[in-house]
């Protein structure tokens, strides 16, 4: 396909990103819970609950001003706030370019409110409802966790970094659970949706496009190469081009001269679809007879010789071929939905209060 739909990613990570926000985005600009929107949410300019006597509404450990958000008279505090902004921000500090770190830290802010929010109302509706998990569904979600994971990345190590302990995984858990309970058997794609993304999409995802079986032999020119030692180079490879017209053994030849590291298979790259080489490399592989023993190429800094092994013509794919993944793909999108949703009826519901 052109366009990868894209793998089923764990349904528990799809909530961690608004209970705990794991793992900061590349531009700390994602608002958690712009999907769902605002409602009910008012700006406050203590930050103290609307309606109540102010000193009776705050709970002994939390002192005036020190409010950043309350949701239905639990309080995040501000104190505890600028600990987790700080604690995020260091995770990610040396891949944002100085001028933008303000602005990053006061999105990353605005963001972890956004998750306090969601997560307290959330958390209040599954104790209001009672749903429980098992400690089977609970080793389910940590498999899914193992599973999407980098093969040498320990489960321990990243439930660690992230600061993500048992109760939030639960809590994850008993989200899915409540939202699978929301939505049923509306959350499954039926035959009908199925068929209409195929069909809707069927142009743009659904197309192999044309591909060649190249090997090559690559000669290296460093940026300090004298004109002199660039002929030199540019002399071995049509020499090696000469070789090969010839009859040489191509495998061999790329073993004992090419500079890339494909050498070890015989210059061997496989087959590549246009836009992953360079322009001119691209054009000889896509023009090139098939065995024939192309002429040097020169892009920047190397030289190329390029043989063209098999083809590939662009083909359609099936839709049988790709159903279970629209299926998955489409069963995402339902319960990403059903989640904004359900988040979007609680808001409308509660008392909440930004400061």
């Amino acid at each position: 396909m052109k366009t990868k739909i894209g793998k089923n990613w764990p349904v528990i990570f799809v909530l961690f990103v608004f209970i705990l926000f794991a793992g900061c985005s590349d531009d700390g600009k994602k608002d958690a819970a712009s999907a769902v929107g605002a409602n009910n949410v008012q700006e406050s300019g203590s930050g103290l609950p609307a309606t109540g006597d102010a000193s009776n509404a705050l709970p002994e450990n939390v002192l005036p001003g020190d409010v950043a958000a309350s949701v239905d008279g639990k309080i995040l505090k501000k104190s505890d706030l600028d600990k987790s902004v700080k604690e995020k921000f260091e995770l990610i500090k040396s891949k944002i370019p100085s001028d933008k770190q303000k602005e990053f830290k006061e999105n990353l802010r605005k963001q972890l409110v956004d998750v306090f929010i969601i997560k307290t109302l959330l958390a209040n509706e599954i104790e209001k409802r009672k749903i429980m998990v098992s400690e089977q569904e609970i080793k389910s979600a940590m498999d899914q966790i193992k599973g999407s994971l980098p093969p040498n990345k320990n489960v321990d190590e990243f439930l660690k970094e992230n600061k993500i302990s048992k109760d939030d995984i639960v809590l994850a858990v008993k989200i899915d659970k409540f939202r699978n309970m929301e939505g049923g058997s509306k959350l499954k794609p039926t035959e009908k949706e199925i068929n209409k993304f195929y069909n809707d999409n069927r142009e743009k995802l659904f197309v192999e496009p044309e591909s060649v079986h190249v090997r090559h032999i690559l000669v290296a020119v460093g940026k300090g190469d004298t004109d002199k030692v660039k002929a030199e180079k540019k002399a071995k490879i049509e020499n090696l081009r000469k070789q090969l017209v010839s009859g040489g053994n191509f495998a061999e030849i790329a073993r004992q001269n090419s500079d890339c590291p494909s050498k070890e298979a015989g210059g061997d790259l496989s087959f590549i679809k246009r836009g992953q080489m360079v322009k001119e490399f691209e054009k000889a592989a896509f023009s090139q007879e098939k065995n024939a023993i192309g002429p040097v190429i020169t892009t920047e800094y190397v030289y190329h010789i390029v043989q063209v092994l098999d083809r590939k013509p662009a083909k359609k794919i099936a839709l049988n071929d790709v159903k279970g993944k629209i299926a998955d793909y489409l069963e995402k999108r339902k319960k990403m939905e059903a989640f904004n949703e359900i988040v979007a009826k609680l808001k409308a519901n509660a008392k909440i209060i930004v400061n």
